[in-house]
């Protein structure tokens, strides 16, 4: 599946749109059920400013090609994430398992929440030392570390990784204008499709 080439700017709009059934029944009574198994979807309003006519003519290359019904990848906004020697725990010699945790963003370093939809598996290191996945430790994809052996005691357990969420869309309607010479903006709605 392609990925999405272009960068929306700042204040992308993301709603979640729900898919109910609904079953109305006599005396006023109700009946609703999320419809299948991921009934809460995402759609994204993306603004794309003072593209040169190349660039606009790309981006509209790009959706008129899926016509709306081929999906394609798209990283979602402010979901990527890096980390360098991030600490996750420290060795005790009995503790084997550990989740892999990522500040929320650089503006907040001590807010962590767990290292998952990493574009490459992390590297993990014991006491400074990189480990061999599937040999020292399995990773699972929630970011749950479980060491073949538990970790000397005092030893700084750190990872380096990078992740991003994509999510499968497609581009039912765009808009584009003309500002000027060489100057055109660009608005899209993607919408998350499911499974």
């Amino acid at each position: 599946m392609e990925r999405f080439p272009f960068t929306p700017d700042y204040g992308a709009q993301a709603d979640s749109v729900l898919r109910v059934r609904k079953a109305q029944f006599g005396e006023g009574y109700t009946q609703r059920s999320g419809d299948g198994l991921n009934p809460v979807l995402r759609r994204w309003a993306l603004q794309f400013s003072s593209l040169t006519k190349v660039d606009a003519d790309a981006l509209e290359s790009f959706l008129r090609a899926r016509a709306g019904v081929e999906p394609f990848e798209f990283v979602t906004p402010d979901t990527a994430w890096s980390v360098a020697a991030q600490p996750f725990g420290v060795g005790d010699e009995a503790r084997t398992q550990w989740l892999l945790q990522r500040p929320l963003s650089p503006e907040m370093p001590h807010l962590l929440v767990p290292a998952a939809d990493w574009s490459a598996p992390p590297t993990v290191y014991v006491a400074g030392v990189a480990q061999v996945a599937g040999t020292a430790y399995v990773l699972s994809a929630s970011g749950l570390v479980t060491f073949t052996a538990a970790p000397a005691a005092g030893a700084a357990l750190t990872f380096t990784g990078a992740g991003e969420l994509v999510a499968h869309v497609v581009c039912e309607e765009w808009h584009r204008t003309a500002k000027g010479f060489n100057a055109y903006d660009f608005t899209a709605t993607f919408q998350e499709e499911a499974g």
